[in-house]
């Protein structure tokens, strides 16, 4: 029985059967959606750093020329930054910014570079992002039943809902790394073709 009668044509996946046609739908949607999402909050993560600026400067301006620094500054300072730090995370995966070694990435050709991030998502990836979550989320849990403050200034504010983004963040980051694992993996098959990713 040929491919055809089979209900699969490998000329165009998209004419195939039934089945195939709805996971090939299913993927795109999700593919997609996570997309947007990693797009929205990086995006929206990034707004953070203009008020990051404006704080510190406000803060220096207070302290060296009003001699009247604030109690709040160093608080909401490391958490903006943390915040934004963690929330453009997954948008960089989507993007492929992250810092690699790139001196034999370059030059080897899109079929292998796609090997080379497969078994970098396996290898690395996702061991880490896994731990992350685990970890982050039993630090994040433990921080909310005690109901805990930074302790770093005399202000002292809650520092639980700040630790909550560490879990959310890596469960971002371990959902975009399955949908570009999936997508290098197709990489492969069709022989270091671009994917169907528009960032």
């Amino acid at each position: 029985m040929t491919s055809r009668k089979a209900g699969f044509d490998k000329s165009n996946p998209y004419r195939s059967a039934p089945r195939v046609r709805y996971v090939l739908i299913m993927w795109s949607s999700l593919s997609k959606f996570i997309d947007r999402l990693s797009k929205w909050v990086g995006k929206a993560s990034a707004w953070l750093i203009p008020i990051l600026i404006a704080e510190l400067v406000y803060d220096t301006i207070a302290r060296y020329l009003f001699n009247a620094p604030t109690a709040w500054s160093y608080d909401i300072s490391y958490m903006l930054y943390g915040a934004a730090f963690m929330g453009g995370a997954s948008y960089t995966l989507l993007l492929d910014e992250h810092v690699r070694i790139e001196v034999i990435y370059e030059k080897v050709s899109r079929r292998s570079r796609a090997i080379i991030d497969a078994i970098g998502y396996v290898v690395f990836f996702f061991p880490s992002m896994f731990a992350l979550l685990y970890f982050g989320a039993e630090f994040t849990i433990k921080s909310w039943k005690l109901l805990e403050t930074s302790g770093e200034s005399m202000w002292s504010p809650p520092i639980y809902p700040f630790k909550t983004i560490i879990p959310i963040t890596a469960l971002l980051l371990i959902f975009q790394g399955i949908i570009e694992f999936v997508r290098c993996l197709i990489s492969i098959r069709k022989g270091g073709r671009s994917l169907d990713h528009q960032p």
